[in-house]
């Protein structure tokens, strides 16, 4: 009798409050919605490249991912629906990481997450309202989509357990890296020179998606809010 009194005082103890309760939920959603953004996201750039028009000789070498919703000024063209499918995509993606942040930001323990997920949702929002064929504003909203994704998914190590966290200082490194590449400042030289500003890009865009996916599924496994992972 007096085990099973323990036992259920133990249980008692450990038991999660509702406010609990309701914040892993809002962080399992939180989660779910992240990683379908980097998976979708994704995908559809790959799905946009092959409906490109062949005539127009679109190549991951020469073509940036804003060339889909349009090339740059002063010969600037817009190709439909692959113009419409960048736009919607950069917008659909943007809300889903900004509502993930809104669900995130009353239980993460290290709020600079939540305001890089926020400048980065709100980026990829600036992307669909100023597509590549708007001077000056794209290429600064481009630029700080990309810091913003790079360095949030560094960040991230703090409230993620190894070997998760190596990935996503891997993924945010070779993000941010490739950032420095991509600057007009290397035109021409090193990995521009190797694989093209477009392959400089993807190597840009591609691992902040895959970071997407991975801090996701690892926010969905969680029974509690987003805590700092040496706290435990």
């Amino acid at each position: 009798m007096q085990t099973k009194i323990h036992s259920d005082a133990v249980a008692a103890t450990f038991r999660p409050t509702a406010q609990e309760s309701r914040q892993a939920r809002r962080t399992q959603i939180a989660g779910a919605l992240l990683a379908v953004t980097g998976i979708g996201v994704l995908m559809s750039i790959i799905t946009n490249e092959a409906l490109y028009p062949a005539a127009r000789h679109y190549n991951t070498f020469a073509n940036t991912i804003s060339d889909l919703g349009g090339t740059e000024p002063p010969n600037s063209y817009m190709v439909q629906p692959n113009r419409a499918m960048f736009i919607a995509t950069m917008a659909v993606g943007g809300a889903l990481v900004l509502l993930s942040t809104y669900l995130l930001w009353p239980g993460v323990a290290r709020p600079r997450i939540s305001i890089g997920l926020l400048v980065f949702g709100a980026s990829l929002v600036g992307l669909a309202v100023f597509p590549g064929n708007v001077p000056t504003w794209h290429p600064w909203i481009a630029l700080t989509c990309f810091m913003a994704g790079a360095i949030t998914a560094i960040m991230s190590r703090k409230v993620l357990h190894a070997p998760v966290t190596y990935f996503a200082v891997a993924l945010g490194a070779i993000a941010l890296v490739a950032t420095v590449a991509g600057l007009e400042s290397f035109e021409g030289t090193g990995p521009q020179e190797w694989i093209g500003l477009g392959g400089v890009e993807r190597w840009i865009a591609y691992p902040v998606l895959m970071w997407l996916v991975i801090f996701g599924t690892a926010l969905m496994g969680r029974e509690e809010g987003v805590h700092e992972a040496n706290s435990k």
